[in-house]
């Protein structure tokens, strides 16, 4: 199963490597971010921004997530004294990005020795882990195995397994994916107020991936084909992840990424052929109840208002409960991104402020 997926995942584009250890590791991922930035470090340069910046040892999960998904520029301080940008993944040309695959890691450090299955890099940082199963075998063991590794050595050594953004796990027939955070389980007890304890990542946060009709894509084969397509896996590492103001990583589902770009390609439309005011460029995204509308609509909102022809996006509701409700969950993905108005006078002003 293994082989084939490699296999599969060569004929889609991506180099495969023969990496089993940390230190060729990250040799590698120094020779991908210097291709990337075009720029070759000195040794002193290379130690200190790694040690400082990519394997600070106070840093965590939580750190390295945001890194990914919010903060992926950083200052490189040269010998010569003077700052440089140093770019870990271009979210504006996502295929400038390289994908590498290697298989048969070896965590030599932690709490006991591991073999990883399958990693996936991105600019030589492991982004996506797959974790694979004989056929037959329930794919809640895969999970359990990777719940494991999270334990036990992803921490370990310069830490580069923290930086994974999105596990795969497999068993051929059936194939899931979920993101890599830590969830607050609030438990009430006796006679005592509720209180928040961390848990590893619980197994209903999996989910199956689905083509545009929302047909469920389980067979291994298939999912890679699609979901890991450079297109495609590239979109959904650096546009379809929300790193929350909770410090959790929600990875979207295939329902609410077919539905925001649907919104992005209408809004282009009716912006390229002079659409706006009419039925041509507007329409409606039909979410049953608790299918996570409002992250649709924020990480639409989110990505409409980069746009350089867009000034705003409002977001309306029919109801004040609403209202409430809305900006609380906007607020959970992001501190401040929305301004809520009680009245059309504030409405006016927040129109007519361009920094609004």
């Amino acid at each position: 199963l293994e082989k084939e997926f490699i296999r599969h995942l060569k004929g889609l584009g991506y180099e495969y490597l023969s990496i089993h250890n940390e230190t060729d590791l990250i040799d590698n991922l120094r020779r991908q971010i210097e291709r990337l930035n075009e720029y070759t470090f000195s040794d002193d340069e290379w130690e200190l921004f790694f040690y400082s910046v990519i394997s600070n040892s106070n840093e965590g999960i939580v750190e390295k997530t945001k890194t990914i998904q919010e903060d992926s520029v950083k200052n490189l301080k040269r010998d010569d004294g003077t700052t440089k940008n140093i770019t870990l993944i271009d979210k504006k040309n996502i295929h400038n990005n390289s994908l590498q695959v290697i298989n048969q890691y070896e965590a030599n450090t932690g709490k006991r020795q591991n073999r990883y299955d399958v990693t996936v890099l991105v600019n030589g940082f492991p982004l996506v882990h797959i974790e694979l199963k004989r056929r037959g075998v329930p794919i809640r063991e895969a999970f359990n195995q990777i719940d494991r590794y999270q334990r036990d050595s992803f921490w370990a050594g310069s830490g580069l397994f923290e930086y994974v953004q999105i596990f795969v796990i497999s068993n051929g027939t059936n194939t899931k994916y979920y993101s890599n955070t830590t969830r607050f389980n609030a438990i009430k007890e006796a006679g005592k107020a509720r209180k928040k304890t961390k848990t590893s990542n619980s197994f209903e946060f999996t989910s199956f991936w689905a083509d545009a009709n929302n047909k469920v894509i389980p067979d291994l084969v298939d999912f890679t084909k699609t979901f890991f397509s450079k297109h495609t896996i590239l979109n959904i590492l650096t546009k379809y992840c929300v790193f929350t103001s909770e410090n959790l990583l929600l990875v979207m589902r295939p329902y609410q990424i077919v539905a925001t770009e649907r919104i992005l390609n209408r809004i282009e439309i009716a912006h390229n052929y002079k659409k706006y005011g009419s039925i041509a460029g507007g329409g409606y995204i039909w979410h049953t109840t608790g299918s996570g509308k409002t992250l649709t609509s924020f990480k639409s909102a989110r990505l409409v208002s980069k746009l350089e022809y867009i000034d705003k996006v409002l977001f309306v509701v029919d109801r004040k409960d609403l209202d409430y409700q809305t900006m609380k969950e906007y607020d959970r993905f992001e501190k401040g991104a929305a301004n809520s108005n009680t009245s059309t006078a504030i409405l006016k002003k927040q129109l007519e402020d361009e920094n609004c």
